[in-house]
């Protein structure tokens, strides 16, 4: 969302910015674009971080199991914005580097969330929060793939009727697995 909100700034930059040559204006399309990767990537760090901060204010255990998610969902993210950001003309050590800053801002989600999670109350809006972002994403990105992996419009229904029913199959599966799981730890 923050991405969308950053990207949209920089089109509205770029229209009322004159740029005297060709190249310069290619390479500030570039660097605007690693600056849209960096700032969006910083956010959903720091995102992630009061996800796991949140988790394991409710319990070791979920913190584990939710830093594993985490870690499993942001290597390849990193390494697709480690991409962009020497496409946009960064060298691999600045690249880095820069990689490095934004995630760096998940500790500070982490920070924050451990210190306002004391609280139970916190905790569970926390963790419902997190969840519903996480949510959101997973359904923007579902629709995008939908949307551009050519999908005919005469099958754009039966397409979003399968996503959407292996969303809902996922959702109630997991839904199922929080209601009955202290039934689950005490067999």
């Amino acid at each position: 969302m923050f991405g969308n909100v950053c990207s949209r700034i920089t089109c509205v930059t770029q229209l009322f910015i004159t740029i005297p040559s060709q190249k310069c204006h290619i390479k500030f399309k570039r660097m605007s674009r690693a600056l849209v990767i960096l700032l969006g990537d910083g956010v959903h760090n720091f995102v992630d971080g009061i996800a796991i901060g949140a988790s394991f204010s409710h319990s070791t255990q979920l913190g584990i199991v939710t830093s594993i998610a985490v870690i499993c969902h942001e290597l390849p993210h990193e390494l697709g914005d480690l991409a962009v950001l020497l496409d946009s003309g960064l060298s691999m050590q600045k690249a880095l580097l820069l990689n490095l800053l934004s995630a760096l801002t998940a500790f500070i989600g982490l920070y924050v969330s451990i210190l306002i999670g004391e609280s139970k109350e916190v905790q569970m809006w926390l963790l419902a929060i997190t969840a519903g972002m996480f949510l959101y994403v997973a359904w923007i990105d579902m629709l995008a793939h939908l949307k551009h992996d050519g999908v005919h419009k005469d099958h754009w229904s039966v397409a979003c009727l399968l996503q959407y029913s292996g969303f809902a199959v996922g959702f109630v599966a997991i839904f199922a697995l929080g209601w009955f799981e202290d039934e689950l730890y005490s067999s």
